[in-house]
């Protein structure tokens, strides 16, 4: 089964059962490791302003951003 089709029967589940569903997602992850915000996250941070300082990397406003996320959700319905 293909993450899209996995996506587009969860958008059929009801919000609670979509949320217990994200909850045990979340925690089948590995735990969060304290290096992820060492040498490399930082460095990752100073690449990420440099993309924006020198305008290789754009902005978007949260109302962009949302209507992006909302236009995604529709689609896996």
């Amino acid at each position: 089964m293909s993450i899209a089709e996995i996506q587009h029967a969860v958008a059929e589940l009801p919000e609670h059962e979509r949320g217990a569903l994200a909850a045990w997602l979340m925690e089948s992850l590995p735990p969060h490791d304290a290096e992820d915000a060492g040498v490399e996250g930082l460095e990752e941070a100073a690449r990420r302003r440099q993309e924006l300082d020198s305008g290789t990397a754009k902005t978007m406003s949260s109302d962009d951003f949302w209507n992006a996320i909302n236009r995604q959700r529709a689609a896996w319905k």
